[in-house]
């Protein structure tokens, strides 16, 4: 065995092609001057053309610098304000930096916030200002970020402190989860057991929910903000340019409010507050009853929550107790309703006509498309694009939250040092590759307010652990919600670990430096695949097995049963975490393969060389190295490059339930020397074991059918969905 390193083969190394700001996200136009402001860390302004409270946060923001901004009289203000209604885009602004002084031009609060913020992160000291000049205005309307306070509570401090880093991104919304089946969040007034009772569990499930046998913490769990805890947060939010977004889930996800008033359900019977995740089948009862409740509880939530829209969730509704609740064939059989999905829409029909009476508009997420979508309706698309594709196309207002690209909740990255999440994997890359207007005419462009990061905290248990899942892959969200991400990626990431990173450092935010981690990059060649690593920065230095080196290529010269890679990395005296990479060869290393069924946008890697790259998944997955489908039936086919002996060959499955991932249940093998004629050599089922053919063969082609179930099966999480079958590596040896 002979391996080569230190760049023989392919060295990469990363390119500045265009220069990124110290701004973040990056401003639409940037021009350098050669003039200079010295302010030796004192600027002034004139305090009557600033809002009243706008300007203690601005003293603040503004004193984390070590700068005194102070009010001064007009004439000899250091910053010059000029509100202008020539914008074209209200959030616009434009910022001078002169030897006079600086020059800023806004038309409304939101982009005199903006400003200010860019101006923050101007000054990399607190004596003088480079010159420069900034014209500025976001792409899209709507840049949002979801918490989801239910499954873990966070204080008010600590929300406040999550409100400054979204600002200082220009993010403008934030969308508050506040009810689910595990919590209820906020006071209601006329209803005192939604908090009493719905805001507390006695257990909590400790690991992942498809750990068997489960484990639980059993002690009391939750809290709830009270209604003038809310209005400070909401006053609070405003101060610094963002619009909070509240969401009370109906008519599922709702065994918080039926533990507090079990009459809301089908049955009345008394059930706990859940200490699970997943999807339940106890939801809020189609009866008049139950939307009287939820209108009085909207009444106290627009009472508190001033935003134009009240987001009433709609998704992961079971229809298993409507369909069999008198009450509620009663009022599909009163108004003429065929489904349980039309009984879904009239449901959240009735919810909006009450909401558009106290002028506001409903947003749900993408199901209450499902049975007619509500007139006025915005919708919030999670499953994919589509929903948001085919409520535009009905000409309302969409928001794109795709799991694909919008999931923080997430993994990062494969490494074994990543802390528990609830599977799928969303690194930092893939965030900046979103297109939220991506597969849509233009003609329909236009009701795409925007896209939203969402952060599910099922798996994030305190504060640190959602500004981990949050940073930095909030700053590549805010990059394209601003700007459409022009920056190349490259030199996003280069401005990002060298400026943002010390920021959230400053700030005492904890952040993810997955993407840090060398790049593994696989290539075919004659003898079977070769390895490269990618540096993700220009400063990084790897070290592969005590062995120190710049740029880094790993060749596999001849026939290799394994090979192990320990990668250190460093940039400076800052020490990143160890990445180990372990190879295997077989007959198929390197061989491309063909899907009749293509793998999910989400789980494909490495395109044809999915199966045969030598990288074998591992347990517990941390949501890369499988190849995943969402289909129940899964084909592709392995072709050799010529007629070749063999005498076994393997493929592992995973089975995750909690995840909607299950085992299959059958293949069958086929086999064939010209790629036209195969053969069945082996049909199976499965039953616990990995797809396996041990008989002494010669092929060309292999064609691989893998069959699972058509649905997942009434009460398991995920019911009634199609299931996903997720594959490893094809081993094939002699």
């Amino acid at each position: 065995m002979k391996i080569t390193l230190a760049g023989l083969l392919f060295i990469f190394t990363t390119q500045l092609s265009a220069q990124h700001s110290l701004v973040f996200p990056e401003p639409s136009n940037v021009e350098q001057t050669t003039d200079k402001f010295v302010f030796n860390g004192r600027l002034t302004v004139d305090r009557t053309k600033i809002p009243e409270d706008l300007f203690p946060y601005l003293q603040q923001l503004f004193g984390r610098q070590s700068i005194h901004l102070e009010p001064s009289a007009s004439k000899d203000a250091s910053i010059h304000l000029q509100q202008i209604q020539t914008f074209v885009y209200t959030e616009g602004y434009q910022l001078e930096v002169a030897n006079s002084g600086i020059d800023i031009k806004y038309s409304s609060y939101q982009s005199l916030c903006n400003a200010f913020q860019t101006l923050n992160q101007l000054i990399q000291n607190p004596k003088e200002l480079a010159g420069i000049r900034i014209s500025d205005q976001p792409a899209y309307a709507y840049r949002g970020v979801h918490l989801d306070c239910s499954r873990h509570y966070f204080t008010i401090l600590e929300l406040r402190k999550f409100i400054d880093q979204m600002a200082k991104l220009k993010f403008n919304r934030f969308h508050w989860h506040l009810t689910d089946d595990q919590g209820w969040r906020i006071e209601i007034k006329k209803y005192p057991k939604l908090t009493s009772i719905g805001a507390w569990r006695d257990s909590t499930l400790i690991g992942h929910f498809s750990k068997q046998p489960a484990e639980w913490d059993r002690s009391k769990y939750g809290g709830y903000y009270t209604q003038q805890e809310a209005k400070d947060l909401v006053t609070y939010a405003r101060i610094r340019g963002i619009e909070i977004i509240p969401e009370i889930e109906m008519p599922g996800h709702a065994s918080a409010a039926i533990a507090a008033y079990p009459e809301l359900s089908c049955t009345e019977k008394q059930i706990p507050v859940v200490g699970t995740w997943g999807v339940f089948d106890d939801v809020f009862c189609s009866q008049e009853k139950t939307r009287s409740f939820l209108k009085d509880v909207l009444d106290e939530i627009i009472e508190i929550f001033p935003s134009k829209v009240i987001h009433i969730g709609g998704d992961e509704c079971p229809k298993v107790n409507w369909e069999k609740c008198p009450k509620c064939q009663s009022i599909m059989e009163q108004n003429n309703l065929k489904t349980s999905h039309e009984l879904q829409s009239f449901f959240i029909r009735d919810i909006e006509k009450h909401v558009n009476a106290k002028g506001r508009t409903i947003i749900g997420w993408d199901e209450i498309l499902e049975g007619g979508l509500a007139p006025n309706a915005q919708v919030m698309s999670w499953q994919g694009m589509e929903g948001g594709i085919a409520a535009a196309k009905l000409k309302h207002q969409v928001v794109m939250t795709p799991t694909s690209y919008c999931y923080f909740d997430y993994y990062q990255s494969g490494h074994p040092s990543e802390p528990l999440a609830i599977g799928g994997y969303l690194p930092l890359e893939k965030v900046y590759q979103f297109d939220p207007v991506k597969g849509l005419e233009d003609e329909y462009k236009r009701y795409i307010l925007g896209a939203q990061a969402n952060l599910w905290t099922e798996y994030l248990p305190n504060i640190q652990a959602v500004e981990y899942n949050a940073f930095p892959r909030l700053v590549a969200m805010a990059e394209i919600l601003w700007n459409k991400g022009k920056v190349p990626y490259a030199d996003f990431v280069e401005a990002l670990s060298g400026n943002y990173l010390q920021q959230l450092r400053n700030d005492g935010v904890r952040f993810s430096t997955s993407f840090l981690d060398p790049k593994l990059e696989i290539r075919p060649n004659q003898a079977g695949v070769s390895y490269g690593l990618i540096k993700p920065v220009e400063d990084v230095v790897f070290s592969v097995n005590n062995e120190i080196v710049t740029g880094i290529s790993i060749e596999r010269t001849d026939q290799v049963r394994g090979q192990r890679y320990l990668i250190h990395s460093n940039i400076g005296d800052q020490e990143l975490r160890v990445c180990d990479y372990t190879f295997i060869s077989h007959l198929a290393l390197g061989k491309p393969v063909s899907f009749a069924t293509k793998p999910h946008e989400k789980y494909d890697h490495n395109g044809s060389l999915g199966l045969t790259d030598g990288v074998v998944g591992k347990k517990p997955w941390k949501g890369n190295e499988w190849l995943g489908f969402n289909n129940d039936t899964v084909q592709f086919t392995l072709d050799l490059e010529a007629l070749t002996s063999f005498g076994k060959l393997q493929i592992e499955t995973l089975n995750d339930p909690g995840s909607w991932i299950y085992r299959p249940e059958r293949f069958v093998i086929q086999l064939s020397k010209d790629g036209k004629k195969f053969k069945t050599a082996k049909k199976s089922n499965l039953n616990g074991d990995p797809i396996l053919l041990t008989k002494k063969m010669k092929a060309r082609y292999i064609k691989v059918t893998i069959f699972n179930k058509e649905l997942i099966p009434p009460g398991q999480t995920g019911a009634g969905f199609t299931p996903w079958t997720f594959i490893n590596e094809i081993i094939l040896t002699k």
